[in-house]
């Protein structure tokens, strides 16, 4: 989904640039909040996997312990990431909507 670019405030799209300082700030966020992702995504695979597939601990955990452990252990913290990284894509458009983040013409 993309969002407008309005930065003259009267909802039509507008394409001046941002000023650069807010554009590397834009970028360094979203860097940041997909590093949390990738770096929550690798620890998953390096503590609770076993040649690429889920290995929940126990012998033969019954499927009411597999679905604790699943949302204990990935589900509930992958949640958490992915809405902090939602979270950062939508203020950062939410951000670029105000005029002062454009460059003075």
């Amino acid at each position: 989904m993309t969002s407008p670019t309005a930065c003259d405030g009267d909802g039509r799209p507008d394409e001046r640039p941002l000023r650069p300082e807010v554009e590397q700030d834009y970028q360094d966020d979203f860097r940041a909040s997909m590093n949390a992702v990738v770096r929550f995504c690798r620890d998953v695979v390096n503590e609770h996997s076993h040649h690429g597939n889920w290995s929940p601990r126990g012998d033969s955990p019954a499927h009411d312990e597999l679905i604790a452990q699943a949302r204990r252990d990935v589900l509930s913290r992958l949640r958490l990431v992915l809405t902090c990284a939602e979270t950062v894509a939508t203020e950062i458009e939410r951000d670029r909507q105000r005029p002062q983040r454009c460059q003075l013409e």
